[in-house]
């Protein structure tokens, strides 16, 4: 008798303690519904925060940041994670917590920092060609100086590479 596991082809996604909250659960006039997305109550958190939605989708509040403040259990995470939801699928949504951040083992920088990336990097994909051989010639490349001034600048080097395969530039 042989035993196999049956694979699931639907989209399997972690089970937290915010993973029932589907967006903001407001309707067309920016009023949030009692109930709705996943959220039971604080229309007024979740009508303030579409606003803050709307303002980010119509590129008005670019370099600004959100921050909720309040008791521990107010939803401050779940209103940040609707926004991420409404905001869509290539909006990254990383929570901190402020004991993490003020932790005395590690400084406030690193752990700033490392959110950052853990956020940027859900976005990030990176192709690489790699050519061996022989630099052959190296050409740089200059411009007027885009700062002003009298000096020009280096605005990219031409690289002349020989391989088993020919010449490549």
């Amino acid at each position: 008798m042989k035993i196999e596991e049956v694979k699931s082809t639907t989209k399997t996604e972690r089970i937290a303690s915010h993973s029932h909250v589907k967006g903001l659960g407001l309707n067309e006039g920016g009023q949030a519904d009692p109930v709705a997305a996943g959220f039971i109550g604080q229309e007024k958190a979740r009508e303030a925060a579409g606003i803050a939605v709307d303002l980010i989708k119509a590129k008005k509040m670019a370099g600004r940041a959100v921050l909720f403040a309040g008791a521990p259990g107010t939803g401050k995470t779940a209103i940040a994670l609707g926004m991420a939801k409404e905001l869509g699928p290539k909006v990254p949504f990383v929570p901190m917590v402020g004991s993490e951040v003020y932790s005395s083992e590690v400084k406030k920088v690193e752990i700033l920092m490392e959110n950052f990336r853990r956020a940027i990097g859900l976005r990030i994909k990176e192709n690489k060609e790699v050519y061996e051989g022989e630099v052959i010639e190296l050409t740089p490349e200059e411009t007027e100086n885009p700062l002003g001034g009298y000096g020009k600048t280096v605005a990219h080097v031409i690289i002349g590479l020989k391989t088993t395969k020919g010449t490549k530039q």
